[in-house]
């Protein structure tokens, strides 16, 4: 791994850890499928107080025209603007197509957000027709719910859309959404390896089945994928076996991965992310929910006594829920580990020094 690529991970987990900190409601959002914050062409189309269609000019290179108004007031004139040699030809041979152009305010520049053939036109429409109601809406529940109604999309690039704003929901958005989404159109789609980076949505959809086969296939694919040390769509495949087997699933992943002491760190922390979505579920009152949390905070304990290298990431959780855990665990480890990453180091210290603000776990509390 390059340094230029540690630095920004560095980045990233420092950012991420402060967004919980100062942020609880970010804290909510699922990370099994998009594990770190993407802009999407909504994000990019609504932030902008002017949004058009143009197509270059005939005979007049990197000019182009309004031909459609979608927000703002209505721009006039040519647009000099550079647009990459491959949008051109799609221009040119594509009938009915355009680019969208979007800006702040008439005080900026045009910039280019997206090509859009005929298909895609109405999606970038309604995606403008809907910015303002989405922001009215609480949790953005409507805006999430848009974007489901379109993860059949024969539209390769609306599918790719429609899962990044579902797929970077609350679980507890998510988890509702599986009843509108057919059974067979769920294995069609988990058979489709083309995609297989975009399992992890479906995988959550099919965790909420009630049918014995459903709950047989998810068991089967959890148990090869801890026997065979695999870690693609790891932490779809488990948070989907502990909600199916919520009377002795978190168990077998314990048996399977912190009593290991063989399994390597990209397991640990696909591991702990589908227990840091579950865990960090909203239970309303639910008592089920509730003790999964507690089950799970109490799980750490085995997780630092085999893996004490995952501290950090133990210490996030339990910063992000609040709770007092395991504090004299990770303050010996934190004692042993002055060359550790400065990213774990920094969630460790903060953890520690919030710690006894909060409530403990259980009745004599977690060391």
């Amino acid at each position: 791994m390059s340094v230029a690529i540690r630095r920004f991970s560095l980045l990233v987990l420092v950012a991420s850890f402060g967004a919980v900190l100062l942020n609880t409601s970010a804290a909510w959002a699922c990370t099994i499928c998009v594990p770190y914050p993407e802009r999407t062409l909504a994000d990019r189309l609504l932030e902008n107080g002017e949004i058009i269609f143009a197509r270059e000019m005939e005979n007049s290179p990197y000019v182009f025209a309004p031909i459609e108004p979608l927000r703002g007031a209505e721009a006039s004139g040519p647009i000099k603007l550079f647009c990459d040699s491959a949008t051109r030809r799609k221009l040119l041979y594509i009938p009915d197509s355009a680019i969208v152009l979007a800006r702040k305010s008439s005080e900026d520049e045009w910039r280019m957000i997206t090509f859009a053939d005929r298909s895609y036109q109405p999606f970038i429409r309604a995606i403008v027709d809907n910015g303002n109601k989405w922001l009215e809406s609480p949790g953005n529940d409507d805006r999430v719910r848009y974007f489901s109604g379109l993860l059949t999309s024969e539209h390769s690039q609306i599918l790719e859309q429609a899962y990044l704003e579902v797929g970077r929901a609350p679980y507890s958005m998510i988890k509702p959404l599986a009843r509108e989404i057919p059974r067979e159109q769920i294995y069609q789609f988990l058979a489709n390896f083309r995609f297989i980076e975009w399992h992890s949505l479906y995988i959550l959809f099919l965790g909420q089945s009630d049918n014995p086969d459903d709950r047989a296939y998810i068991r089967k694919q959890a148990e090869s994928a801890a026997r065979l040390g695999m870690t693609i769509n790891l932490a779809a495949w488990l948070t989907a076996f502990i909600e199916t087997h919520p009377e002795s699933g978190l168990e077998d992943v314990k048996t399977w991965y912190f009593s290991n002491p063989d399994r390597s760190k990209d397991e640990l922390e696909q591991v702990i992310t589908s227990l840091s979505v579950l865990g960090s579920q909203e239970s309303g009152g639910e008592l089920p929910l509730f003790l999964l949390r507690d089950n799970i905070v109490n799980s750490y304990a085995l997780l630092l006594d085999n893996y004490p290298e995952m501290a950090g990431r133990v210490a996030r959780d339990l910063a992000m829920w609040q709770v007092r855990a395991h504090v004299e665990r990770l303050t010996e480890i934190r004692r042993r580990m002055p060359q550790a990453d400065p990213s774990e180091i920094y969630q460790l210290d903060h953890y520690l020094s919030m710690a006894p603000s909060y409530p403990q776990v259980g009745p004599h509390g977690l060391n």
